[in-house]
């Protein structure tokens, strides 16, 4: 069996440079509703479109605009052996949109003046002997400069998972180490490279430093203060009902992914939450909810690669987009919020073949943006 590792960041980026080739001339609108019928024709008319021409068993949108009703599209089954609906209270592993929980915590802890984002990763985690470890920062891990080579690239850490029958267990010192059986891609800072091995190490270092697994961090500094009852590190296994199946399609066909061990993905893509509490999440992240103004400008730096300290932005005709995609085998997720518009778009597919999420993300950023 060939097993393809998750590669969304790749064509994330690729997808969006196309989309911002497209002409930026726009009018300015105010105080009109956005979520017209004749707007949630076209939201309805591209969701179909994604949903007829990808493998997805099932595909669910919420686009939601402050002081409007929601705009709910649901398409096909959140479990093909029962058939059942794909439906808004259904849990779902979040993948990479883990990272903003990881991120968030991490600029908490810097508040507290536990954590000092310009300290080398070496100063605290020396027994990791990390490459250049002296110059490379918390800061560099955060936003994706550091250079270290992502585990999740290397084909023995899915040979090892498949034999095992998606079972087994990667603690993450052992993810680590496989990062670390490959020199750095380049020198701390010099350039940007996506990269779960930086998400992984800040895992570490808030258990370190906090003396708690990295789940209790999430939970204690984040999740239970803005009450995402619906969203928990997700392991090892079993997600909490309701929840929708995802499914994988690879050389040997259809598999339901649910319950492949998430651990491989540890504080940068092992999370689950539901729509609900992502809808709530995606305002609190541009809001910056928890965080003094320092820490909200300092994960707000995006740079020349639209990325700050995990934390993604998007900008399409002049609107500015914060949030984070998500991709793990059997899900597709994506996580957004405008704040000039107030308008909050999540989308969940049961499948990452084909990024389904992903390109009805691009589909609505240019219609909405189009207004």
């Amino acid at each position: 069996m060939k097993f393809q590792a998750p590669v969304v960041r790749k064509f994330f980026v690729f997808g969006f440079l196309l989309l911002l080739s497209v002409s930026c001339s726009k009018e300015e609108q105010s105080g009109t509703e956005i979520l017209s019928s004749e707007v949630r024709s076209a939201l309805t008319a591209a969701a179909d479109k994604v949903f007829l021409e990808t493998s997805t068993p099932g595909l669910i949108a919420l686009v939601s605009v402050d002081g409007e009703s929601d705009f709910l599209i649901k398409r096909g089954v959140s479990n093909l052996v029962t058939g059942e609906p794909i439906h808004e209270n259904n849990a779902f592993r979040i993948a990479s949109v883990t990272k903003t929980f990881t991120g968030t915590a991490l600029l908490i802890l810097a508040d507290e003046g536990l954590i000092d984002l310009d300290a080398s990763v070496a100063s605290y985690l020396p027994e990791y002997d990390i490459p250049a470890g002296d110059a490379l920062t918390v800061r560099m891990l955060a936003n994706m400069t550091s250079g270290l080579f992502d585990y999740s690239n290397d084909p023995g850490l899915w040979e090892a998972f498949i034999e095992s029958g998606f079972t087994l267990v990667f603690p993450p010192d052992s993810l680590i180490a496989i990062a670390l059986r490959h020199p750095p891609l380049f020198a701390p800072g010099a350039a940007y490279n996506y990269c779960n091995t930086n998400t992984v190490l800040l895992g570490l270092l808030m258990e370190k430093i906090t003396g708690k697994p990295a789940h209790q961090v999430l939970h204690e500094k984040v999740i239970e203060p803005l009450k995402l009852k619906n969203t928990y590190f997700g392991g090892p296994f079993y997600l909490t009902a309701p929840y929708t199946h995802g499914y994988y399609v690879g050389d040997e066909g259809l598999q339901d992914a649910t319950n492949w061990n998430p651990s491989w993905g540890y504080t940068a893509g092992a999370m689950v939450s539901n729509l609900r509490d992502m809808k709530n999440w995606a305002r609190y992240l541009a809001d910056g909810a928890l965080l003094s103004e320092a820490m909200k400008a300092e994960r707000s730096n995006f740079g020349t690669d639209n990325y700050g300290l995990c934390l993604e932005s998007i900008n399409y005709k002049s609107d500015l987009w914060v949030g984070h995609p998500g991709v793990i085998p059997g899900y597709n997720t994506q996580v957004w919020r405008n704040q000039a518009k107030k308008i909050t778009l999540i989308i969940n597919s049961n499948t990452d073949n084909d990024f389904p999420a992903q390109n009805l993300l691009i589909a609505y950023v240019i219609l909405l943006g189009d207004l």
